[in-house]
């Protein structure tokens, strides 16, 4: 599968324009010191990235300049030659042209670069040969326009036709207003005086400590005569620094908070958008229904985040439109009924905590509870003897299983069971939940909550077995505190009752912590009441630590083996905390049946591989690590040998996926350091390089690199198959 160049090219320029001040900085250095072989190895260093990263990326134009740019490096470096004033014009067009390059490929998509002259000379520089009466026609080879370096296609014939693909598609612009910059400003210039103000606290723990030194002379001079007086004055100055510096780091998270939020919302959009077509909708519907309806809607100028914005339009559209297909009476039948002829339909939005709500209410039928229920039974949801047992809220969450239907015919507007199945898909993509309330014969009201941001999360920081979790704010119903004696037993599993409900109790330790916790066997038990698509139910924790608002990280797409993570954020200690996703821990509460199950879930849950990429372009490091990871493997990252076994010493590692040509320590020096070692002599290694002569595959299979992948046959489904195959022999030898 080719590598999606769209996603990386972005990153791909922006390293090439660092790597290209490193190269014109090294040739400025060797004009003046021709003999540095400090500059050189930096020159390669940084050609050498340009070349793999526009080999992976298909930047075939790109890779030949910096190839040929490398080649006269290394006749450098071998010292065939000497830096020379040509050769300094030489490769500052070298960098012109692959300057021009970028611009062509950020507006076109490909590197259409005019290149054949400069290829020559590079030709004659590397094998000795004059070349300097060619460099006035490359000036004007550059000056005169984008054709690509000719290459030759099957008739013989060399091609240079500019590219018609281009890459502007998807990009997008938001309009700002000039206060929330002006309110932006103002905010980052508190926080700039508050770092002021730090600094002169950080001078008076100066003062204070020179203090205390005085103090100790004193006393040994003095033999205490001033002893009382001066650790008195201390104690003051300390007292009254420790007040102002917890007011002034106030301050700061303050306004440090504030400004986070104001960036935020300069990308947010608001739900009006999708809101301002539901009048236009209800109206044309409920006319060919011959119905009376009203809509009302309030909070519509709340702003969001684009991507939860995207997912409501569907729910929306279905929820109003089953109130006015299903819901809502016609007008004569309403008048019967003793209601207003006009039925009405209320959408309601608020945000608090970080959080927005949307209430869609109506005051048609309301929900029939048995009909529910008989269909239920009908379709194996629910076994006959279990439906006094059932709650309202058990019979509201059947109404969003796949293709249920409470009628017996769908109508073209709206099917009752197939749209809220996508309420539920879409809501619970954005991290939200979905509840029902419904009272027969006047109504029922969908209440829809969802982040306001995928940007940030707010939760509760939990214990459990050992481990730290947050769990979602938007799914806690309650927290409570129960004695053992208060559980019951209720279909066969463990439960309580809570405000008149019967509440099923599970133990988060059980399903992802450690196997070891005491929490189930203390007599009071820490419980966190979630709830989800209309269903409630109690997990057991060790201990609930704080609420907190924090930056979120998703986890990467298509790692299958760790659904109950929607992502992670960073505890007070820079720790990583997963974050639990409610709605599929609730599902496999369900599912599970023993303690032996859970055992299973739990042993998949730690038994991820965890891969170290290790190469000195970040670019590259990129595009390794999200290919590793749809594929559910856990990525650690390296920018070269030293780093790599640094973080060898701290993590598990499973396998290594290596550069060769790295700075400090280079990835075959690496390998003969790992296998050195009797604790990392087993990790397979897998080198990825842009060279592809048989010398450097042997060099690095001697070293004790498994296999490798050249550059340029990079694909994703090279590297997956290598690294499945020796995990596979790692895993059959242990």
């Amino acid at each position: 599968m080719p590598i999606d160049r769209e996603k990386y090219t972005q990153n791909y320029l922006d390293e090439t324009k660092e790597h290209l001040a490193q190269i014109d900085a090294g040739a400025i250095s060797l004009e003046k010191n021709p003999g540095d072989t400090s500059s050189i190895n930096t020159v390669l260093r940084a050609l050498h990235a340009i070349k793999g990263s526009s080999r992976m990326l298909g930047f075939s134009n790109m890779e030949q300049c910096t190839h040929a740019m490398e080649n006269v490096f290394k006749g450098l470096k071998e010292e065939r030659y000497e830096f020379g004033s040509s050769l300094l014009q030489l490769i500052m067009l070298g960098g012109e042209i692959i300057r021009k390059g970028i611009t062509v490929i950020s507006s076109e998509g490909e590197d259409n670069i005019k290149a054949n002259r400069f290829l020559d000379a590079c030709r004659k520089a590397a094998d000795n040969e004059p070349f300097a009466d060619d460099l006035a026609n490359i000036r004007k080879e550059l000056r005169s326009g984008t054709t690509s370096v000719k290459k030759p296609d099957a008739s013989g014939k060399s091609e240079g036709t500019p590219s018609e693909n281009t890459i502007t598609d998807g990009y997008e612009t938001i309009r700002v207003n000039l206060s929330d910059v002006e309110e932006i400003t103002a905010s980052l210039n508190s926080v700039i005086i508050s770092q002021f103000q730090l600094k002169q606290f950080q001078e008076r723990i100066g003062e204070i400590q020179q203090s205390y030194n005085n103090l100790g002379d004193n006393i040994r001079m003095n033999a205490g005569s001033m002893r009382n007086t001066s650790f008195e004055k201390i104690r003051k100055e300390m007292q009254n620094f420790k007040k102002d510096f917890i007011e002034q780091m106030a301050v700061v998270e303050q306004n440090s908070y504030k400004l986070q939020e104001q960036i935020m919302r300069l990308s947010m959009l608001p739900i009006d958008l999708v809101l301002s077509e539901l009048p236009r909708m209800v109206a044309e519907t409920s006319t060919m229904l011959e119905k009376e309806i009203d809509l009302s809607i309030s909070g519509s100028g709340i702003l969001m985040d684009k991507a939860i914005l995207e997912k409501l339009n569907d729910p929306l559209i279905h929820i109003v439109r089953n109130a006015v297909d299903h819901a809502i009476e016609t007008g004569d039948e309403r008048q019967r009924l003793g209601k207003n002829r006009r039925g009405s339909i209320e959408i309601m939005c608020s945000a608090e905590g970080g959080n927005i709500t949307i209430r869609i209410k109506d005051d048609g039928k309301g929900i029939d509870r048995e009909q529910i229920i008989s269909r239920a039974v009908e379709r194996g949801l629910v076994e006959e003897d279990e439906v006094d047992e059932l709650t309202e809220t058990d019979v509201y969450a059947m109404i969003f299983k796949p293709g249920f239907s409470s009628r017996d015919e769908v109508s073209d507007l709206s099917g009752r069971g197939v749209g809220l199945d996508i309420v539920k898909v879409n809501i619970e993509s954005v991290k939200g939940k979905v509840t029902v309330q419904s009272t027969p014969g006047e109504g029922s009201e969908f209440i829809l909550a969802v982040p306001l941001s995928l940007a940030t999360v707010s939760g509760f920081f939990v214990r459990s077995g050992g481990e730290k979790f947050l769990i979602p704010s938007n799914f806690v119903y309650k927290i409570v505190r129960i004695q053992k004696s208060d559980i019951i037993s209720y279909l066969k599993k463990e439960a309580f009752r809570l405000d008149q409900q019967i509440i099923p109790l599970y133990s988060l330790s059980s399903l992802l912590a450690k196997r070891e916790t005491g929490s189930t066997t203390k007599d009071l038990l820490y419980v966190v009441v979630v709830e989800s698509m209309g269903e409630r139910i109690g997990i057991i924790v060790d201990m609930v630590l704080q609420h907190v608002s924090l930056i979120y990280k998703p986890v990467p797409k298509n790692t299958t083996k760790l659904k109950p993570i929607q992502g992670i954020v960073f505890d007070e200690n820079y720790r990583i905390i997963n974050i639990l996703f409610i709605p599929e821990l609730m599902s496999r509460f369900r599912r599970l049946k023993s303690i032996d199950l859970i055992k299973e879930d739990l042993d998949e849950y730690h038994q991820v591989p965890v891969v170290l990429v290790v190469d000195d372009s970040k670019n590259t490091r990129e595009i390794e690590e999200s290919i590793l990871k749809l594929e559910g493997y856990s990525v650690k990252t390296a920018r070269d040998g030293i780093e790599a076994l640094e973080v060898l010493r701290t993590t598990r590692i499973d396998l290594i996926v290596s550069d060769l040509d790295m700075p400090r320590m280079d990835g075959i020096t690496m390998i003969e350091n790992l296998r050195k070692n009797a604790e990392f002599g087993d990790i397979p290694v897998v080198v990825v390089t842009a060279s592809d002569d048989d010398e450097t595959v042997k060099n690095a299979r001697a070293a004790g690199a498994n296999e490798h992948i050249v550059k340029s046959d990079f694909n994703r489904n090279s590297l997956i198959k290598i690294a499945e195959k020796l995990l596979q022999e790692k895993s059959a030898i242990v």
